[in-house]
């Protein structure tokens, strides 16, 4: 039994060429064994059955594979490595094309995975939710905010079993750090509780992350600022002074890694939010001003776990908010609420440049299979006497394949060597280091080599199937053509690569006009020459001390001839969203309006903001410090009214705004209405604000003047060192604070553009090629044209009318395609521009000069030579 089964496997995988030599020698053998080894001879027999089971003596997987001989494959590579070196620029035009694809879509790759990397790093990310507060009115969700409350977390613990953890953090507008003399202004600083490294597991360097924030001030630091403080000195146990609204030493506790980059909360300095714990608990169920995030058990489905969310009724009667989780993975690309800690990205821009990136390899693939399908006449022959002495489908195959794949790889090589060349610029340009280096880049190069492969497979079979389909008879004859079906798909992708330049270069047309406009749009103020800048905070200790020498410090500045005006506002304009209060109290004015609810927001300021910020009023008055009622006064912006629905906005001066329905409780006198202007980007519309007297709000703006702006400038430094040395001066200018709003849609305008140029680029390198063989290809006809009297433009004009009937398909393709697309973009501002068609024109424009320069070229290289050299042959 034994050696029957060993027999069949010997038979089933040796070479037939072999198969009877070997099998009478191992019969040999085993009579052998009978006499020595009657018991085991079997056994021994199928043992060199396994033995013999070596590459040399294996059957061919395939009959008459490129496996079978090596030499198949050094055939195959010389016969690749003369064609190349053959079709010099066809060669050229495929390899810049494809390394122009690859190095485009895996940077645009790199970007785009991380995007949604965000916040992916921490070991239960999936687990992790922010607490977000929802203002429901009527049954319908209106603002979405990124704030709760301060005791939410605890609350939601204890109701909902699922939810196990919860941390409460804050974010800073700004921290004034003194070490030794030195001030710094640290722009990324929040406070957390001791709960913080139970959710969000960044590596601890030096510290216990269970008790490092248990203790009032008490300070994280990061690696970088840890060392930028104390330098290789260990900052665990040393202290630094806290300046803005603290005036007290904060003890390091503890060092972490540095923050990574694709997190959507970032930070610097960490402090211990016990350390302002009466401001918490005097907030409590009161101000939504904090973040604060939730860990779900691992088996919690978030779906019931927002049903079993609690009321807000439960801790306040009179609340129209709700409760809601949002998963911190998504918080980075989906978030449109407002008071982010920064400004988000977006999904829709992410798969926008995914598109694009997947479109320009596509259409480096489509040249390869335009240009090698267009010279198949020129392999017929080669096809046909390689058929003739005994090649099979397979193997002709299989060699198409190869050459394919030798080009892609060489086009693999040029792709690394062009991103490591313009990875710099490619972070500069989106704005974000996503790559740090190239050859040190394992999964870059693992793509890189990866999506070559796949593109030897994708933009090589459909080519080497042509090729080796060819009938020997027919090509030996010469009586071979192009096929129909051949000339029909070239057609084809050539639209695709018409209707992918098209679109692109729309979008791009669009998304610049769109920035453009809404940096060149009235924006309601008048913000040349006035510079914005925060002052020191006030303490318990220093506040009247400060306030005098606000005073004085003001009046200094008035007093310069270069200086026009001075104010102190709460809420610089050209700022993110959450830099400024919010209600979602009911609101009338009794008597004149109904109670109508929904999100207002509140600011500062004192007398000379409005002329400062040039900000203009439209009816009533300003603010008035001689005046003593004007501490309870309120200044409104046209947006708040027409939310209240008053039309005649002088009808409502000099009566009261009443916030909640409590009609014995405080009431604000209006004196003035302002007009209406954009204080955050124009993604939004102006909000309904109401502005509150305050006398040293915590910004000032100072309007310069334009001949002497200069002077008025250094007149502000040295006034501002002289009266505040502990803090350091950080100003801007208004003007570039609203440019700052719109850089993320000019770095998308940027990067749609550049690669709009590349795909067609890569286009017009594939059309080039198509557009040469053509004019070739059709040398004998024009010869003949040209001897019956044609002339060139006549010439032209034939080869032109193909191409452009081409471009009227791919417009009617793009047009629908690209207007859907950008005029949903657009939707997403509150001031857009409309759809500029003329861009459309523009565009097809392009392309088609584009195209018919590219073929014209070619064409008019063979219309001029003379008809006897191109009909010598005939």
């Amino acid at each position: 039994m034994i050696k029957k089964t060993a027999d069949r496997i010997f038979k089933w995988y040796c070479n037939p060429d072999y198969y009877p030599d070997i099998k009478g020698d191992l019969e040999e053998i085993y009579q052998d064994k009978i006499v020595a080894f009657p018991k085991t001879a079997q056994l021994k027999y199928l043992v060199e059955v396994l033995r013999l089971c070596r590459p040399a003596l294996i059957r061919p997987i395939f009959k008459n594979s490129l496996f079978n001989s090596t030499g198949m494959f050094k055939n195959y590579f010389k016969i690749s490595v003369r064609n190349l070196v053959k079709q010099k620029v066809f060669s050229a035009i495929n390899i810049v094309g494809l390394a122009i694809g690859l190095a485009a879509f895996l940077l645009i790759n790199q970007y785009v995975a991380f995007e949604k990397s965000y916040d992916k790093f921490f070991s239960d990310s999936d687990r992790l939710y922010r607490l977000t507060t929802d203002q429901v009115l009527d049954g319908v969700i209106g603002t979405r905010d990124a704030m709760s409350f301060a005791p939410s977390g605890p609350a939601l613990v204890e109701a909902v079993p699922e939810i196990t953890h919860s941390t409460l953090t804050y974010q800073f507008n700004e921290l004034v750090l003194r070490k030794n003399e030195q001030s710094i202004r640290e722009k990324k600083a929040i406070a957390a509780d001791s709960n913080y490294f139970d959710l969000f597991d960044y590596k601890v360097t030096s510290g216990d992350p269970q008790t490092m924030l248990n203790e009032p001030f008490s300070m994280v630091l990061t690696e970088s600022r840890a060392y930028d403080y104390f330098g290789n000195q260990n900052p665990v146990g040393q202290t630094i002074k806290v300046l803005s609204g603290f005036d007290k030493s904060f003890k390091v506790t503890g060092v972490i890694q540095d923050v990574p980059e694709n997190t959507h909360y970032k930070f610097d300095v960490l402090v211990s939010i016990n350390s302002f714990q009466k401001d918490v608990d005097e907030d409590g169920w009161n101000s939504f001003n904090y973040y604060t995030y939730l860990k779900l058990d691992s088996h919690a489905d978030i779906e019931k776990v927002r049903k079993k969310l609690p009321p807000m009724s439960e801790f306040d009667e009179e609340t129209n908010l709700e409760f809601n989780l949002q998963a911190v993975e998504d918080i980075h690309l989906y978030s449109d609420y407002t008071y982010e800690p920064e400004t988000h990205g977006s999904a829709n821009t992410v798969i926008f440049l995914n598109i694009i990136s997947i479109l320009i390899i596509i259409i480096a693939w489509v040249n390869y299979i335009n240009l090698s399908t267009a010279k198949a006449i020129d392999r017929a022959r080669e096809v046909g006497v390689r058929k003739a002495i005994g090649a099979h489908k397979l193997q002709l195959v299989s060699q198409f394949l190869f050459e394919s794949f030798m080009l892609n790889m060489l086009a693999a090589v040029c792709a690394i060597l062009l991103a490591q060349l313009l990875y710099p610029s490619f972070n500069q340009l989106v704005g974000k280091d996503v790559i740090d280096g190239i050859w040190g880049n394992k999964l870059f190069l693992s793509k890189i080599f990866g999506f070559a492969a796949l593109g030897a497979i994708v933009s090589g079979l459909y080519p080497a199937f042509v090729l080796s389909n060819f009938r020997t008879v027919v090509v030996l004859k010469g009586k071979f053509r192009s096929s129909a079906k051949g000339t029909i798909l070239r057609k084809g992708l050539v639209i695709v690569q018409f209707t992918v330049s098209l679109t692109l270069l729309v979008a791009t047309f669009v998304i610049n006009q769109q920035v453009k406009y809404m940096q060149s749009v009235d924006k309601g103020i008048d913000m040349d020459y006035v510079v914005g800048f925060r002052r020191p905070m006030f303490t318990n200790e220093n506040r009247e001390g400060l306030k005098e020498k606000l005073k004085q410090f003001k009046q200094s500045l008035s007093n310069h001839h270069a200086i026009e005006n001075v104010g102190f506002a709460d809420a610089l304009p050209g700022g993110e969203g959450s830099d400024i209060s919010s209600t979602t109290g009911e609101v009338q004015i009794p008597g004149k309006t109904n109670i109508m609810e929904g999100t207002t927001y509140m600011q500062w300021c004192d007398e000379g903001y409005f002329a400062a910020a040039g900000i203009r009023l439209l009816a009533g008055r300003n603010f008035d410090s001689k005046i003593s009622t004007d501490t309870s006064a309120i200044i409104v912006n046209e947006s708040f009214l027409k939310r209240l629905g008053v039309q005649d906005i002088n009808s409502v001066i000099n009566e009261n705004i009443q916030y909640g329905d409590d009609e014995e409780g405080h009431k604000y006198r209006l004196i003035g209405v302002m007009k209406d202007y954009n204080r955050t980007s124009l993604k939004s519309k102006v909000e309904p604000t109401a502005t509150f007297y305050h006398t040293y709000a915590s910004n000032s703006v100072i309007r310069l003047n334009k001949s002497n702006y200069r002077e008025g400038i250094t007149h502000l430094e040295k006034t501002f060192e002289g009266y505040f040395p502990n803090t350091p001066l950080s100003y801007s200018f208004l003007d570039e604070r609203f440019s700052a709003l719109f850089q993320e849609d000019r770095q998308f305008g940027q990067v749609i553009a550049t690669f709009s140029a590349l795909a067609v680029i890569v286009a017009s390198l594939g059309l080039f090629g198509l557009s040469a063989f053509m004019a070739i290809n059709r040398a004998k006809e024009v010869g003949i044209r040209k001897v019956l009297g044609a002339s060139i433009p006549q010439i032209l004009i034939i080869f032109y009318r193909e191409f452009v009937l081409l471009i009227g398909l791919s417009s009617l393709i793009g047009i629908p395609l690209v207007y859907y697309g950008m005029d949903g973009w657009l939707n997403n501002y509150a001031y857009r521009v409309d759809f500029p068609w003329v861009f459309v024109v523009i565009a097809l424009l392009v392309v088609a000069a584009s195209a018919l320069l590219t073929v014209g070229y070619q064409t008019i290289r063979v219309a001029v030579k003379n008809p006897s050299q191109t009909l010598r042959y005939e």
